[in-house]
């Protein structure tokens, strides 16, 4: 098979046609994210965690980085991905239809394969009693492998999963909805998100605002 058609890249080859940083870093939010390391964003629904995901997922495919996602519940939205800049070409999407068992080896098997700069582990919908009879120890292998390469192992939940195999965590929640009109007719019209680092070691909570755009398709 041709090179330019292969899906997974090999590591030798991906760093020829990239210079990596140590980071990745999303200006529009002020956050930057470890290569060779896990990152996990926890927070209930419509918190902002699957966007600031996506931001991430967009800026790897846009400069043609190999990214991968995990769907362990269904939660990956192709469409919302498509406005959100991702290129599809350069993504590879794992389906599990809420088997748990799946994601983890799907997981598992992608971070052997390495190649990739990002892998997302979308555990979003997962029962978190389901998720607490996952071996703690999937999270250290998963790490371990990973360690001094380009990918960055991302993983998002409703409640802390990783326990001290991640670098970097961050909480998200909602502070609060505004609403406009009366009665039966009112309308979301903007909420505030907060923004807490769970591994504060060297400083305060961090807080930030995320704006969002929505545009329907015709």
């Amino acid at each position: 098979m041709p090179a330019s058609l292969r899906l997974v890249k090999t590591l030798a080859h991906l760093q020829e046609e990239q210079r990596y940083t140590d980071e990745i870093s999303l200006d529009s939010i002020g956050l930057s994210f470890v290569r060779g390391a896990i990152v996990e964003i926890t927070g209930g629904p419509s918190t902002g965690k699957t966007s600031l995901s996506l931001s991430l997922i967009s800026k790897l495919t846009a400069v043609g980085e190999i990214c991968a996602i995990v769907d362990a519940a269904g939660g990956f939205d192709p469409c919302t991905a498509f406005l959100s800049g991702v290129e599809f070409k350069n993504l590879l999407w794992v389906k599990c239809a809420g088997d748990v068992e799946k994601a983890f080896i799907s997981a598992d098997y992608l971070v052997q394969a390495k190649g990739f700069g990002c892998i997302w582990l979308n555990l979003s919908g997962m029962s978190p009693d389901t998720l607490r009879m996952v071996p703690k120890t999937y999270w250290y292998r998963y790490r371990t492998r990973i360690k001094e390469t380009p990918t960055l192992f991302l993983v998002t939940a409703a409640e802390h999963v990783t326990g001290s195999a991640s670098h970097q965590t961050f909480r998200f929640s909602r502070r609060e909805t505004r609403w406009s009109g009366q009665g039966k007719f009112k309308l979301l019209k903007e909420f505030d998100l907060k923004m807490n680092v769970r591994k504060d070691h060297y400083g305060e909570s961090l807080c930030g605002e995320i704006g969002m755009d929505y545009r329907s398709i015709h």
